[in-house]
């Protein structure tokens, strides 16, 4: 029997519970999913089926997470709790594996509490080609429910960490004009991570080095992504957010580091190898880019993280930050450096561009900004690609796939509206021009206080020093005792200090 999503959303309507369908091509696999729709597992929930003794318990988890099953089975009063099988659960459900949604035929739900720090989340909602978009809140409203703390952060990814581990994250001052791919896929993912961790971001100046030879682009570059980042949400009482060019001791660990690794690993680095195919001569290539995997094992080692989250094209910076700290620890049979993991983002970073074709990037064009002028922003939007075979506006239109719909999943948090639009735009009943409008509204309430804070904060750049200062302070006293303990242990510190 096909599910009703039509009845499942007025069952939802009468619990009160926000909600809205988004379509996507058949997929079981939640990470598949995420990456299709460009959210974070810190975003997303799934609904586990169980049976305890002859009770059938529904479990909502972040997707981040994993049921401790020991709390659960104290929980239930009950050492008898098992998943149900594929054949149990089409029984019980009547839907395939892997589309559970929150108002499955069970006795009871437990909703595990870390599903409400996200104020809206994705859930299954009963289909393998549509996921539900709920107030997280409004979960309380599901009929025999209860929240409880049953769940656990595991690791592997961005964001699936445990708690209270040290996490170091480098941000280049390259002049990239800060746009919403950029924000959605990595800046948000990564200022996130403040909340639940202990985390270090630096703006990494001194590698800006390798391509920046002109004194005032450079300071533009670093102001910029300065106040970027701090408008947009990170906040340095929950951080330590400083300079690299102010904590001396990056240089002087990356001149030691330099000596135990090979000459022949650094021409094997991607950025040494990607130079000379673009027809670069070896000759011309500086130093600094050559070492740049030097450098940036000395900013990760000084600060003895559990991970450094990169995307897939830094993964081989880190292995080689790895090499170097296990080469250092067996030359003085010593665990001065712990090995950082590389936390891959997986390319939740790839929102479409507005010319529905390509990777949103400033080099194409086809990018909607988040701190450019008014005007520029609403004419980006309103030359955003959308379905080509809708030639006028009482022809029913495309929203899957539709650049459009898209960035109002990503920007709108007006699920009604969003809700509304996609069922009109389908019904051929209302036009290019209003749902770009509306998107044009959407992106002005997302990023108003934003837009705010950074004028406040370019008005009065002494706040920002300060900011800096601080955080290079706090940076320093952990910095200082890393190279104090290598010095000690390769005989730089002897009895002449």
């Amino acid at each position: 029997m096909k599910f009703d999503i039509k009845q499942y959303s007025e069952e939802l309507d009468k619990l009160g519970i926000e909600h809205e369908f988004i379509e996507h091509p058949e997929m079981v696999e939640v990470e598949d999913v995420l990456k299709y729709l460009g959210k974070t597992k810190l975003e997303s929930f799934s609904t586990l089926i169980m049976k305890a003794d002859g009770e059938y318990v529904a479990v909502i988890r972040r997707d981040d997470t994993k049921v401790n099953q020991g709390k659960l089975r104290k929980q239930l009063g009950t050492e008898n709790v098992k998943m149900l099988d594929l054949v149990e659960f089409e029984k019980l459900t009547g839907l395939p594996s892997g589309a559970a949604h929150i108002l499955s035929s069970v006795d009871r739900t437990l909703i595990d509490r870390k599903v409400f720090a996200s104020q809206y989340s994705m859930g299954g909602c009963g289909s393998l080609s549509v996921s539900g978009k709920y107030k997280s809140d409004d979960l309380k409203k599901i009929p025999n429910s209860m929240v409880v703390d049953i769940a656990e952060l595991v690791e592997d990814s961005i964001g699936t960490i445990h708690v209270g581990k040290r996490i170091l994250s480098g941000i280049t001052p390259s002049g990239n004009q800060l746009h919403i791919g950029n924000y959605f896929g990595a800046v948000a993912p990564q200022i996130a991570l403040q909340d639940t961790h202990d985390t270090h971001y630096f703006v990494a100046d001194l590698h800006a080095l390798t391509t920046i030879h002109d004194r005032d682009k450079l300071e533009t570059n670093i102001t910029g992504v300065v106040l970027d980042y701090l408008a947009l949400g990170l906040d340095s009482a929950k951080c330590v957010f400083f300079r690299q060019s102010d904590v001396p001791e990056h240089s002087q660990l990356a001149i030691v580091l330099a000596n135990y690794i090979s000459y022949g690993q650094m021409k094997r680095m991607h950025a040494y190898k990607d130079k000379l195919q673009t027809g670069t001569s070896e000759e011309s290539i500086n130093m600094g880019l050559f070492n740049y995997p030097i450098l940036m094992a000395a900013d990760i080692l000084l600060y003895k993280p559990y991970g450094v989250p990169v995307g897939e094209d830094q993964r081989q910076h880190i292995e080689l930050t790895r090499d170097i700290a296990e080469n250092f620890n067996k030359t003085y049979k010593t665990n001065t450096f712990p090995l950082p993991e590389p936390l891959i983002s997986k390319e939740l970073g790839r929102i479409i561009g507005t010319d529905g074709e390509r990777k949103m990037s400033k080099s194409l064009g086809n990018i909607i900004g988040i701190f450019d002028d008014e005007k520029m922003i609403e004419k980006q939007i309103m030359s955003c690609f959308t379905d080509p075979k809708r030639l006028k506006a009482t022809d029913p239109g495309r929203v899957e796939g539709n650049p459009i719909f898209i960035y109002h999943d990503l920007i709108n948090d007006n699920l009604e509206e969003v809700k509304e639009l996609k069922e009109r735009y389908r019904a051929g009943t209302v036009g290019d021009v209003e749902v770009k409008r509306k998107l044009i509204e959407a992106h002005k309430i997302k990023f108003g206080e934003a837009r705010e804070r950074r004028s406040v904060l370019e008005a009065d750049m002494g706040i920002v020093k300060k900011i800096l200062e601080d955080g290079a302070k706090k940076a320093r006293e952990f910095a200082s005792q890393t190279l104090a303990e290598v010095y000690k242990v390769i005989g730089e510190t002897n009895q002449l200090n």
